[in-house]
């Protein structure tokens, strides 16, 4: 379904004026690419040999020619990789390649090179200057249609044969660029040139932690109009799940980075309730029941590399534990390592299958369960828990007998309908993958009558989207996607070609539409060296990016990326390319230019779950402190130039964009520990009595109209397709979607209010709409009165949890928080703003 642009021409004239003065730089030749670009490496030809010195064949090389592959940069951001072509001068490539871009750039730098055992020599190169990709909408393009505005960017076409380095003894390159201006893209809400397809008539539920126990102030909802109608009553995850395995009639799959077979997912009298029942309410215990009747269980965990028969292992996944417990009985449990590829026992020991979600179905339709929660230990935790014997922490040295216990805040999904059968699907391709020898394990779904998604839809008014992130190397895609890509015929994309002479140049050729009727994607899979790839869990992010028009609201356990855009030129080479930190300042300058109110809040742990002095913990923090502290000053800067060319005055950063944190305080009455302090954290904690709420939410909601839940963190293990695998899913409701005036009003609105309510322990009308100054001011001001409380000589007993996250902008630096001590983080000696590690490799940390 297509949604309409609410942006009128003048306030599209204006942000072009502006995001001309705040990004485009004639004395450096750099310009915003802001878009698609879509590009076809076809060949090389007459390529210089480097294997070879004159009949002599280089040491080491396995052939007597090059191997040449080619590399695309825009700046030390690389765009693509094509495959290696063994032993050949004169390679075909025809690779084609689709690039969200959101970069201030020279152009494009293309380079060939040869694959060799010790260092890669360049073969050649050409660049792209980004203005042959840049054409604007003109007066005279403006005189021929009024309905076109001044300053917007063309749809432009590039086709060219060069010699590489300007010289014909180099060889020759062909290649096709193709940029989409973002003005013509992001136009429905189905993203576009993806794997798995949007999946209409699904019944979708959202969950805030393992359980919630309802007591958070009641949200009501679903107008709009001040006469709200209905009241959000919160499900709860382990639950629905417990009931979910329960009614299984045929099969259980159930994917994850940990399982524990040990947890109960029903607590207090519910448990006691079951306790003479059929079905155990212990996970491990369930699964086996319902394999002894008959059901198909098959369930697939990361095998964590450091684990042994003697050792839990570092992440203490329980795998040994689970491969234990189900060894010599019928449910089918294989454990899978990130296997494969250029890192070998590199990747393996770095890089994690990350998805967590479950699949089954009771006889009548399918049941899926998909979201950052594991099934293990320290998840189950709701607004009133009692963790007695159910103590976990991570963040400081501290014993079960005396904690204190990490508090956890989560988000999940369950879907019932058509979209769960790509659920079915993406289990079914990573079993294939790493679990061959058991294929026999996997039911027939067209047998049991689950293959027709007419026949699965239900009338639960959801539209919903898969997406993931992970390759070739650990999953079997479908032969048919691979088999349905289509090559450009560089002739047919344009019939207006424009030929001219250029230097060095065999063919060069170019087209400028105003218009682009539809975007084609010719395949539905990334290619990186030529392997199979899906990333479009980042897809997804992007794209919904570029829709916002009023708020956007993330929860992640991990904030870092778009190192290009990094204040510090020495770390922009560090290979945390992801965009989201880029889209979300271009979609911010862009409000700022228009004046229009829109606002990002950004829930983040107070530190990522570690002892936070150690070089791991502080490294994660350096390169997460990177991506804030470039977020603020573009920002600041778009604010400087819109005062500095308007009347307007006092516009602060805070008034877009916040980071925040969650913590809890509470008196030794609320104790629950059995044990007294011994370590030195137990004891400054007995005496602080306070903890962060640790944030493992992967989650975006946009307009209050689309939510994506998933187990990606915003980082580039999460979002780069080739380390951590991950899984996401997008939905939404047609009936309630954002309007130019307004935020959807549906369930989605419903659970950020009951997030919020929960997290701030109060209702405010002011949460109905977001993009507000009044609910940012007050946002802001329970933060800044909860850090009070939380940092404060008395302790209290706190139900408000929301705080200031521990670096703020002030005086156009990032800096420590005021109000910390030494710039360190609560009851540490650990620096608030990280520090870069030497021990830790920048690639496993972002």
């Amino acid at each position: 379904m297509e949604i309409p642009r609410n942006i009128s021409r003048e306030m599209r004239a204006s942000k072009n004026k502006l995001f001309s003065k705040i990004f485009d730089s004639s004395a450096a030749k750099t310009a915003l690419l802001h878009g698609m670009l879509h590009i076809k490496i076809a060949s090389c030809s007459k390529l210089r040999n480097f294997d070879r010195v004159g009949n002599i064949m280089r040491m080491g090389t396995k052939s007597d020619k090059s191997d040449p592959y080619v590399t695309a940069f825009l700046e030390d951001y690389r765009l693509l990789k094509t495959r290696v072509v063994d032993d050949d001068l004169n390679p075909i490539f025809d690779e084609e390649f689709y690039c969200p871009v959101s970069h201030i750039t020279a152009g494009i730098t293309f380079k060939v090179k040869d694959k060799d055992i010790a260092v890669d020599e360049t073969l050649g190169k050409y660049f792209l200057p980004v203005d042959e990709l840049l054409r604007k909408v003109t007066d005279a393009d403006v005189a021929q249609d009024d309905s076109l505005t001044l300053g917007d960017l063309k749809h432009v076409g590039v086709h060219k044969i060069v010699y590489l380095d300007g010289k014909e003894k180099h060889g020759m390159f062909e290649f096709f660029v193709e940029f989409i201006p973002v003005s013509m893209l992001s136009r429905t809400m189905e993203v576009p040139g993806t794997y798995f397809k949007e999946k209409q008539g699904n019944t979708v539920r959202l969950y805030m932690n393992a359980d919630d126990d309802g007591s958070a102030p009641i949200i009501k909802y679903g107008s709009g109009d001040g006469s709200e109608e209905k009241t959000w009553v919160p499900p709860r995850l382990w639950h629905d799940l417990y009931h979910a395995l329960c009614e299984a009639k045929h099969f259980i799959y159930a994917a994850g980075w940990s399982f524990d077979v040990d947890q109960y997912l029903l607590r207090g009298a519910e448990l006691d309730s079951v306790a003479n029942s059929k079905y155990s309410a212990k996970f491990g215990e369930l699964l086996k029941q319902k394999s002894e009747e008959g059901v198909v269980v098959n369930l697939m965990q990361w095998d964590e590399p450091s684990s042994n028969f003697a050792f839990p292992g570092m992440m203490a996944t329980f795998d040994e534990k689970t491969r234990n417990f189900f060894n010599r009985t019928k449910v089918t449990s294989k454990f899978v390592g990130m296997a494969g590829g250029d890192f070998g026992v590199g990747k393996n020991l770095a890089f994690t299958h990350h998805q967590k979600f479950i699949v089954m179905d009771d006889g009548r339709e399918l049941y899926g369960f998909i979201g950052g929660i594991d099934v293990t230990k320290g998840r189950w935790d709701n607004r009133k828990s009692d963790h007695r014997g159910d103590v976990y922490g991570k963040c400081f040295h501290v014993s079960e007998e005396c904690g204190p216990r990490q508090p956890w805040h989560d988000i999940h999904s369950s879907v019932r309908g058509p979209q769960a059968l790509d659920l079915v699907q993406a289990f079914t391709e990573r079993w294939l993958k790493q679990a061959s020898e058991d294929v026999g394990c996997l039911v027939n779904i067209y047998r049991l009558g689950f293959s027709d998604e007419e026949k699965l839809k239900n009338d639960g008014g959801w539209c919903t989207q898969l997406s993931r992130c992970i390759d070739s190397r650990v999953n079997a895609f479908d032969a048919s996607i691979r088999q349905s890509f289509k090559s450009t015929c560089i002739d047919d994309v344009a019939s207006d070609w424009a030929e001219k002479s250029e230097k060095n140049t065999k063919i060069s050729r170019s087209f400028e539409h105003v218009s682009l009727k539809e975007m084609t994607f010719n395949q539905t899979l990334d290619l990186k060296k030529g392997r199979l790839v899906d990333s479009s869990i980042h897809l997804h992010f992007i794209h919904f990016i570029r829709r916002a028009q009023h708020s956007i609201y993330i929860e992640s356990q991990y904030f870092m990326g778009s190192s290009s855009i990094w204040c510090d030129e020495k770390e922009r080479r560090v290979k945390c390319s992801n965009l989201i930190a880029q889209e979300l300042v271009l979609k911010i300058c862009e409000k700022i230019a228009t004046s229009e109110p829109f606002t990002v809040y950004i829930l983040l742990p107070m530190w990522m779950e570690g002892i936070p002095e150690h070089g791991a913990t502080q490294g994660l923090l350096y390169f997460q402190r990177n991506t804030i502290e470039a977020m603020y000053k573009h920002i600041q800067k778009a604010l400087d130039v819109r005062m500095a060319n308007s009347s307007d005055c006092g516009l602060k950063v805070s008034d877009y964009l916040n980071f925040y944190c969650l913590g809890t305080r509470e008196t030794k009455d609320r104790s629950q520990a059995t044990g007294e302090p011994v370590t030195d954290d137990e004891k400054l904690l007995a005496q602080t009595r306070r903890h962060q709420v640790y944030i493992h939410s992967k989650m975006m909601i946009v307009d209050d109209a689309v939510c994506l839940i998933g187990t990606a963190n915003i980082n580039q293990r999460s979002l780069d397709g080739c380390r951590d695998s991950e899984i996401m899913m997008t939905s939404y409701q047609p009936k309630y979607l954002a309007s130019s005036e307004s935020v959807a009003h549906g369930d989605i609105h419903a659970f950020r209010m009951h997030i919020w309510a929960s997290i701030t322990d109060q209702m405010s009308d002011a949460y109905r709409s977001p993009e507000s100054k009044e609910c940012v001011s007050l946002m802001n001001s329970i933060a800044d009165h909860n850090f009070k409380a939380y940092m404060g000589e008395d302790t209290v007993d706190m139900t408000s949890h929301l705080l200031p996250f521990p670096l703020e902008f002030y005086d156009g630096e990032l800096r420590p928080r005021r109000g910390l001590v030494d710039g360190k983080l609560p009851d540490t000696s650990a620096d608030a703003m990280g520090k870069k590690s030497d021990l830790y490799p920048e690639m496993f940390l972002t």
